[in-house]
């Protein structure tokens, strides 16, 4: 197979190589040790040790997940293996990555379900589909109706449930989900019962057993038993990670607190997101750097953009004039991928 390098990568790839563990636990799964790359306008993947094992052909590519990958062609958009071959042939007009064993595709304007077979398990009548989770799955159906499905395509529905807005990050985790109506949030279990009212000016999904919420004009958590885990006091918040979340409390800039509400890492940056895999994505001066949970600066802040840690490496984007590229670090700051396009 022939190996794709840009100029000056070897050199950048012997330290990368040697430099840490970069697939661990569960983080393995995300990823399954594959990333994809841009390289002149096509993509492939590379491996953990910036080799490329699945060579650019796709117009599109997404990471792997359940052992396989999203890709698009110009036929449409299908699924591979680590090996680069189609086990789902490129016959759908849009699709979504696989989770809890089922992946979203649209064929004729609708909207439904494949297995792993690439056989449908619950038939396209959808206006919308997102992906699965904890058994559930966020869909729109022909009447424009928001509504959550089970594995078998059911609407699922409590006398307590809610007319269902659509909100910015739908699905289920750590048993509930967020929910809008008539601009209030609040949270329904997986069988639809409405067990936090709607009560709430603005909230996130629940992430690590906290929830941030908005009340008045000041954020706070909130447990999955509705009980106040932390005060509101914050004029943002995000969600819990890693034992720690960013917050703004005063001015412009962000902090991070652990799960007592306690300022762990004090306020100094322009921008923050919450941690993966012992990292989180900050912004200073416009540009986006990477810090470990004692808030030491791991990789300095060069980057126009990033994306979070999986598997040991992250995606990052550096703009040149019109152009963006995209490359990957691993969790010491090296390259893996020097940034292509």
């Amino acid at each position: 197979m022939k190996r794709l390098v840009p100029y000056g990568l070897a050199l950048l790839l012997l330290p990368a190589a040697a430099g840490c563990d970069f697939l661990n636990g569960k983080d393995e799964s995300l990823t399954d040790g594959l990333f994809p790359v841009l390289l002149d306008g096509e993509w492939g993947y590379i491996d953990a040790t910036g080799r490329m094992v699945i060579e650019p052909t796709f117009r599109q590519a997404e990471p792997f997940a359940e052992d396989v990958a999203l890709v698009r062609t110009y036929s449409g958009f299908g699924f591979i293996d680590r090996g680069g071959t189609f086990v789902i042939e490129p016959r759908f007009e849009e699709a979504r990555s696989f989770s809890d064993g089922r992946a979203a595709v649209r064929m004729d304007g609708r909207w439904g379900y494949i297995d792993h077979r690439g056989a449908f398990v619950i038939n396209p009548q959808f206006t919308a589909a997102h992906p699965f989770a904890e058994g559930r799955a966020f869909v729109r159906t022909l009447d424009y109706d928001w509504a959550y499905i089970d594995r078998d395509g059911q609407v699922v529905r409590h006398e307590t449930t809610p007319d269902l807005d659509e909100v910015e990050t739908p699905g289920f985790s750590n048993g509930l989900a967020l929910v809008r109506d008539d601009g209030a949030y609040g949270y329904i279990d997986r069988s639809g019962r409405l067990v936090i009212p709607l009560q709430y000016a603005a909230a996130h999904p629940f992430s690590d057993g906290r929830a941030a919420v908005k009340i008045s004009d000041r954020w706070g958590y909130i447990d999955t038993k509705q009980g106040t885990a932390i005060s509101p006091q914050f004029i943002s918040a995000a969600g819990f990670a890693d034992d720690r979340a960013p917050v703004r409390k005063d001015g412009n800039q962000w902090g991070y607190i652990d799960a007592r509400g306690t300022l762990v890492i004090p306020a100094q940056f322009d921008e923050a997101r919450p941690f993966s895999e012992g990292r989180a994505a900050v912004m200073v001066d416009d540009r986006w750097g990477f810090i470990d949970p004692a808030g030491n600066f791991i990789v300095e802040p060069r980057f126009d953009e990033v994306w979070p840690f999986r598997g040991g490496a992250a995606r990052v984007r550096l703009d040149t004039g019109e152009r963006r590229k995209y490359g990957y670090i691993d969790r010491q700051g090296n390259y893996l991928w020097y940034p292509t396009d």
